[in-house]
């Protein structure tokens, strides 16, 4: 065929609104290219599609168009191009995943990798607060982070995040190890050479340091040199073997010298994402996998152009995980959701508590493996660009915090357990046929929700109006049976957003 004709024809189409016409056209056209081995063509006539489709306000088929894309740029070695074409698609991508509330009995150790201060089942809960004038003054140490930011958040955190410049001695921090130490807290310690990784050597200051740790009374996640992939730190190296030897001469030492107080954390940041892997010391020196996870409201990455972020905060957890949980405790070492549009100046309180909220809500369903969760309490930033994450400054903010934390999976003590954990509900994994908790996570390409409705067999049988949307649903009349659950998910206008069929097992 005369696939330059068509496309022009397909791009007059495309200027006379006519976009169903268009992607027809398209649709004749991709092929041909692929067919030619011309890659780099048919990623362009998808990405048409995809556009296409969006202005139809077929967002499902807008995805697939730019899954397309995406597979054939990457096939072309436009890497930057594939990379864009999966972020349009997961922005307005929908899904739903059913999962049922059990026992942590019920699911015993699957989710534990028998490391160093990790609990059986749940996640440690952390903050750093040492820059909130609500809960902690540094020049009287009244009040003090440990016993005000539980009283401000209503509940005990078990581990607090420091910094702390590489070459000090362990005694410039003597007043949070002993507050550290009287609350039953502990400290995830951010242990950063200033000067470069040329600075961390064996010697006796790197020996001393251990051993006080040791003998301090107090556990230490040691979050040696973090975001080590990204080049806004100074230790960042372009030869990743640079850096994993001096993470595995800390590792030994502190291994050897503070064998009871120390985790050692590797912690990267979650972007850029193509090179995390490369800076990995290996299973040998890293007892925990940390990483930095922040959102900040950012509309210019809207496929549809109209002004809203509509990326999931918890799904920038997924890469991480996947690539470390099955072997360490994977934990979120520093993070937030910004109140804040810092370029306009906007208020953002509204999403920012809707983001959070999901995240806490549903990271012990999607991610079972995840043993600790620490937020960044501060309205602080060396750069322009400030990020308001502070919990005292934004009474709906701490609202949404104090509700979040307060599922019994977020742990306030070392050696405490969640009494719950979930099981997915699905064709492979079967629901009793018995009245259960059903709770979900419902993705779409609207930024927020405000119901989710459960129907089985046309019949609606739950309602939710908040992340996780759990509710109680009967199985008992389908026992035995393969089902499949309605979850419809609506706005905040109430208009139906997505209906996502979920195939279940009844027992």
């Amino acid at each position: 065929m005369d696939a330059w004709g068509a496309y022009k024809q397909a791009q007059k189409l495309d200027g006379q609104g006519k976009y169903a016409e268009a992607i027809a056209k398209y649709k004749q056209i991709a092929p041909e290219f692929v067919k030619q081995r011309q890659y780099g063509n048919a990623a362009g006539m998808y990405r048409r599609i995809g556009d296409d489709y969006a202005k139809l306000q077929q967002y499902d088929n807008a995805v697939a168009g730019w899954e397309l894309e995406a597979k054939y740029s990457g096939l072309a070695g436009q890497t930057q191009i594939s990379i864009a074409a999966k972020r349009r698609a997961d922005m307005l991508r929908s899904k739903a995943s059913l999962f049922v509330e059990t026992t942590a009995g019920a699911v015993g150790g699957a989710n534990a990798h028998g490391a160093k201060f990790e609990p059986k089942n749940g996640a440690l809960l952390g903050a750093y607060a040492e820059l909130d004038p609500a809960v902690h003054n540094p020049k009287t140490a009244n009040p003090f982070y440990t016993d005000r930011f539980p009283a401000l958040t209503g509940k005990k955190h078990a581990a607090y995040l420091l910094y702390f410049t590489y070459g000090q001695p362990f005694s410039s921090i003597k007043s949070h190890v002993d507050h550290a130490r009287a609350a039953g807290t502990a400290i995830e310690l951010g242990l950063q050479p200033l000067k470069g990784l040329g600075e961390v050597k064996d010697d006796a200051y790197l020996h001393q340091l251990a051993r006080d740790i040791e003998a301090s009374g107090v556990q230490v996640f040691l979050r040696f040199a973090n975001e080590m992939n990204g080049d806004w730190v100074i230790w960042h190296t372009k030869d990743p073997n640079e850096y994993i030897a001096k993470f595995r001469l800390v590792a030994k030492v502190f291994h050897r010298e503070a064998p009871n107080s120390v985790a050692m954390v590797w912690a990267p940041d979650r972007l850029p994402e193509y090179n995390i892997q490369d800076y990995y010391p290996g299973d040998d020196a890293v007892d925990w996998v940390g990483v930095s996870l922040y959102s900040i409201f950012d509309p210019s990455l809207d496929p549809l152009g109209q002004g809203e972020d509509r990326s999931s905060h918890l799904e920038k957890f997924d890469n991480i995980y996947k690539l470390y949980a099955a072997r360490k405790p994977v934990f979120v070492s520093e993070g937030g959701v910004s109140y804040m549009y810092p370029e306009k100046k906007q208020d953002k309180t509204d999403w920012a508590v809707y983001k959070m909220n999901e995240f806490y809500a549903t990271l012990p369903m999607l991610y079972p493996k995840v043993k600790a969760v620490f937020w960044f309490d501060s309205n602080h930033d060396a750069s322009a660009r400030i990020k308001n994450y502070m919990l005292s400054a934004n009474p709906k903010l701490l609202a949404g915090y104090k509700q979040s934390v307060s599922s019994p999976f977020y742990l306030s003590s070392f050696g405490d357990e969640s009494p719950i954990a979930y099981k997915p509900a699905s064709a492979a994994s079967p629901v009793p046929a018995s009245p259960q908790r059903v709770s979900a996570y419902v993705k779409t390409w609207s930024p927020t929700l405000a119901k989710v409705t459960y129907a089985i067999g046309g019949r609606t049988v739950a309602t939710a109006a908040s992340p996780p949307w759990t509710a109680q649903i009967d199985f008992a009349p389908y026992g035995g049976k393969k089902i499949e659950v309605d979850v419809r998910a609506y706005d905040g206008r109430n208009k139906l957003v997505t209906t996502q069929k979920v195939p279940v097992s009844v027992k």
